[in-house]
């Protein structure tokens, strides 16, 4: 998929989502659909170890998961900070929203330690389940808000997995509490949980989900997500 195709793919998402803020509510059920065309994406050790290589040198390292659309299937455009912020556009890595799954489980092993305590697997459980709930409730939430483009994900969400190249890691839709929005009649906001091992019988004990959507910017403006500046011309 070429840049442009790219472009293309997150301005169908944003033309998308301009007539249910614009237009209070229209497009409502297109958006739901959208977002529950699938489950979830994988990612593998082999990718994590590329963006490790990317941001190396960079104080805050992190994965953005573009939403997009493209030929009437939700994507993921996944890139991280460093080279979101460069326009290096080449470091891309597409993602399809799956239905479909493959069992993983992985053995213990010694995880990489960060700062942030990751979740336990019945959170994970329970702010999935929120948004297979509520998620209805979350979109009405949106119709005066900044519609979310892109998630943000803490890159070391990823390098906690610990997982060799082939490996692959579990990534899904939940809602968490959005502290930004304490007073807000519905305070949640959409997030990407990401987990180590899963499988019917199976889960990780611990997950990871401290990602926030974008817009609105808060610790950063919108010079660090350039794909979303140049994909199109409402955004000087």
């Amino acid at each position: 998929m070429t840049t442009e195709n790219i472009f293309e793919a997150l301005r169908n998402w944003k033309n998308l989502i301009d007539p249910y803020t614009i237009e209070n509510g229209a497009n409502g059920a297109e958006i739901l659909n959208y977002l529950n065309q699938g489950t979830h994406f994988s990612v593998s050790g082999k990718e994590i170890a590329q963006w490790a290589t990317h941001l190396e040198k960079e104080e805050l390292k992190r994965i953005h998961a573009y939403i997009g659309i493209h030929e009437k299937q939700l994507k993921f455009f996944l890139i991280d900070s460093k080279s979101d912020k460069d326009a290096d556009f080449s470091n891309i890595i597409i993602k399809d929203f799956l239905r479909d799954f493959t069992e993983s489980k992985m053995e213990s092993n010694n995880e990489i330690v960060v700062n942030l305590p990751p979740i336990t697997a019945e959170s994970a459980i329970n702010r999935n389940f929120r948004w297979n709930m509520f998620g209805t409730a979350w979109l009405q939430s949106q119709k005066e808000a900044d519609f979310f483009q892109l998630i943000s994900i803490p890159f070391s969400d990823y390098e906690r997995m610990g997982i060799a190249d082939e490996q692959t890691c579990t990534s899904f839709f939940g809602l968490t509490d959005d502290l930004e929005k304490k007073n807000s009649e519905f305070p949640y906001h959409i997030e990407i949980i990401t987990v180590k091992s899963l499988a019917v019988d199976h889960m990780s004990e611990t997950a990871e989900n401290y990602s926030t959507p974008r817009p609105p910017f808060t610790v950063d403006t919108l010079s660090d997500y350039q794909l979303l500046k140049q994909s199109s011309s409402v955004f000087v």
